[in-house]
């Protein structure tokens, strides 16, 4: 009996594209994967908008998940406090005529941004939460043109070295045709909406949620066709796969705007705002379309908007899906698949294993898709819940003896989801007894060891 809580995509496991030398590994262990999970959370981009004279039209977006700070620990109060900081210092460089992000170190910045923030969590366990997050922004004024961004990372005093760290961007001339901007936000509310909040993690949205690609297009007048392609992002060209939605922008859906500009809210997530132009107004205006990407639907891999007009071009964005809290077993398809013989009879199982990559991952897909409760999209609650209890048995349940899936507890948590009620009994020289009441049955464990191991003594239907 397993469950359902939360819905992701079916395509999960084709996550395994995101992670080709994890799955190119026919024998990785479970306990491999997992030192590899959960990379610590650090998303940097920018946005360029439309601004008025002498306001800043260019915004970094830096996003510290805790798991990457250096939390320590504050004295004093009833309850344990952590603490971190964070320093940002980015050096913007004129890159025009210049191919490589690294070819722009001899020169000299125009301009220098700073900032410094602190982060609290008021238990030890939130310090390496990858959902929760120290947001910056850092803006700027640039006149059209191409630029590039050194970043330099100080955490809690110590620097971090980052893999990449000069990044190129375009100030486009919007005056000027092919200079449409893609943003991506939550979705609104409203289709009326004037304030939207900006997405910022890095290239990425957040896999199984839908979200809003904001255009600026260049003439309302007329009709666009908007495709979002699957791509196989491991190559250069990033080639397409397949076309996965395609939506018409019409007149009607386009909103004529007067100002936009970039605000910080709560928890410094940055908005884009936006005011309507009066009707009848002759003042120089913009025009924005906003239209819903089903992203829920879209597998766990990458993708290109793109917007035309007939055969022209106007706009292209790339993003890749992000699944935060990815079960760990599926980021390899054998890893993933022998953790199934907890559910599935010898002979099952085998057939499972049968073939290579390919016919591995389509019976994969054959099985939980005749488990799934909603057909008509691509979420399989009732997988992922599977896999997630594979986890949560592994960190719950693992000894120095054997990991926490192959326990007895952790098998009966992983097949009957948590019980309704465990109780703990300490007999006078005899071995602790744990028993978990289920509303139907029960489960009796005795302890082996001072380790914390128990083995199953009986089950019982209520």
């Amino acid at each position: 009996m397993i469950t359902p809580i939360k819905s992701v995509l079916l395509g999960a496991l084709i996550l395994l594209i995101s992670a080709p030398e994890l799955l190119a590994q026919r024998n990785v262990s479970y306990r491999e994967l997992a030192s590899q999970n959960r990379a610590p959370g650090l998303y940097i981009d920018h946005t360029v908008i439309k601004a008025d004279e002498g306001e800043p039209n260019v915004w970094l977006h830096y996003r510290f998940g805790y798991d990457v700070l250096r939390f320590r620990q504050v004295s004093g109060g009833a309850a344990d406090r952590f603490e971190a900081t964070a320093e940002l210092s980015i050096q913007i460089f004129d890159a025009t005529g210049v191919r490589e992000p690294e070819d722009i170190r001899r020169g000299t910045a125009i301009k220098t941004l700073t900032w410094r923030g602190r982060a609290q969590a008021s238990g030890f366990d939130k310090t390496s939460r990858a959902d929760l997050f120290l947001n910056a922004n850092l803006s700027a004024q640039l006149p059209a043109g191409r630029y590039a961004y050194a970043t330099s990372i100080t955490l809690d005093g110590r620097p971090l070295q980052l893999r990449r760290n000069m990044r190129m961007f375009t100030v486009p001339d919007f005056t000027e045709p092919g200079s449409t901007p893609v943003w991506f936000a939550y979705p609104a509310e409203e289709s009326s909406s004037d304030r939207f909040g900006l997405i910022n993690f890095g290239r990425s949205v957040l896999y199984a949620q839908d979200f809003d690609a904001l255009l600026l297009l260049p003439d309302p007048e007329r009709t666009y066709s908007l495709r979002v392609n699957q791509v196989d992002a491991a190559t250069r060209d990033t080639s397409v796969i397949r076309q996965v939605f395609e939506a018409e922008i019409t007149p009607e859906t386009i909103r004529r705007i007067s100002r936009m500009q970039i605000s910080e809210q709560s928890g410094a997530q940055p908005f884009l705002e936006v005011d309507e132009a009066e009707t009848g107004s002759t003042a120089a205006a913009s025009y924005l379309a906003q239209i819903t990407i089903p992203n829920r639907k879209f597998e766990n891999t990458s993708f290109i908007i793109q917007v035309k007009d007939g055969d022209t071009l106007v706009a292209e964005r790339f993003f890749r899906n992000l699944w935060l809290d990815i079960p760990t077993s599926l980021l390899n398809i054998d890893v993933a698949i022998r953790k199934m013989e907890i559910i599935m009879d010898r002979d099952a199982h085998r057939e499972l294993r049968r073939g290579n990559e390919q016919q591995r991952i389509a019976n994969f897909r054959a099985f939980w898709q005749a488990r799934d409760p909603e057909p008509e999209s691509d979420y399989n609650p009732v997988m992922v819940e599977f896999f997630r209890r594979v986890d949560i048995a592994f960190e719950r349940f693992t000894t120095p003896n054997q990991p926490g899936y192959d326990s007895d507890q952790g098998r009966t948590l992983i097949r009957f989801g948590e019980p309704d009620r465990i109780t703990r009994r300490l007999p006078a020289g005899s071995p602790a007894v744990e028993v978990w009441q289920y509303s139907d049955r029960e489960f009796i464990f005795e302890a082996t060891s001072g380790f914390g191991e128990y083995r199953l003594l009986r089950s019982n239907r209520l």
